[in-house]
């Protein structure tokens, strides 16, 4: 199981097994302890938490079925890699291949991240980023975030995208579009590096246009959109190439790669 290192006097590292409902905690002195059907919110709150030793006190020692864990494993080089916060594979496959031309190692992390809610794309990726460092460990993280904008709605469905995809079948935009002659969307793609010292922000704005009937197998919005320089929608794009309807190489991902890399260079990352 893969451990967060957190800042604690009493501990050393926690990780989270969802599907097992495994709580794993590494104390001081190699100590590694497993604590059994511990929800999902629990393990949330706990890495949220302002103080680890007081909420484990609280709220796990003495609630949960335990036991004492074999020792300790080797120390693991993942910390020296870049930390991509998301829980999205495609996302992650994409910064990967904007990466490797520059020989930049990085992991991906799923982590209960909360999105604030703003009509500032910007202003929700740089909060999300320094959530993502506090919750990764204070390593160095990045993180990225799509802000949608369908023009004759008012700007609907803006930051809250992720919650309407789990409302929204495709049918459901369309019939909102219904009547509109205007059926622009603007899509913002925004990534954020955040080291706990500074922030760097990239961001590009994609035009495009919802069309008359779905097309592919994804999120429902995705079934729906063309971006203006192409003749697919992104969903057809995704499952016909396994791949973005934007190429890595030649959008944010690439413009972060080639920053962050001149960064090492520089002696600043």
């Amino acid at each position: 199981m893969q451990r967060l290192p957190v800042e604690s006097t009493d501990l050393v590292s926690i990780g989270y097994d969802p599907k097992e409902r495994v709580l794993e905690i590494e104390f001081k002195e190699n100590r590694i302890y497993q604590y059994f059907e511990v929800e999902p919110d629990v393990y949330e709150r706990f890495m949220r938490t302002d103080s680890y030793g007081e909420f484990f006190y609280a709220h796990i020692n003495k609630h949960y079925r335990y036991k004492k864990a074999g020792d300790a494993p080797q120390k693991s080089d993942s910390l020296s890699k870049l930390a991509f916060v998301t829980g999205n594979a495609r996302k992650f496959r994409d910064l990967k291949v904007a990466c490797e031309p520059f020989n930049i190692e990085i992991e991906q992390l799923s982590l209960p991240v909360d999105e604030i809610q703003s009509q500032d794309a910007e202003e929700i990726a740089v909060k999300k980023a320094k959530l993502a460092y506090k919750l990764a460990g204070k390593r160095p993280v990045v993180v990225n975030d799509v802000y949608w904008h369908i023009l004759s709605l008012r700007g609907f469905p803006g930051a809250y995208m992720s919650h309407v995809t789990n409302w929204f079948r495709p049918e459901d935009f369309l019939a909102l579009m219904a009547g509109k002659n205007d059926r622009t969307v603007m899509a913002t793609d925004t990534l954020v590096y955040y080291d706990g010292k500074r922030s760097k922000v990239f961001s590009e704005t994609f035009r495009g246009k919802i069309i008359e009937e779905p097309r592919g197998e994804g999120l429902s919005i995705t079934q729906i959109v063309i971006i203006d320089d192409h003749d697919r929608t992104i969903a057809e794009i995704e499952n016909q190439e396994a791949r973005s309807s934007i190429d890595p190489r030649q959008a944010i991902w690439h413009d972060f790669a080639k920053w962050y890399n001149l960064q090492r260079r520089l002696g600043k990352a």
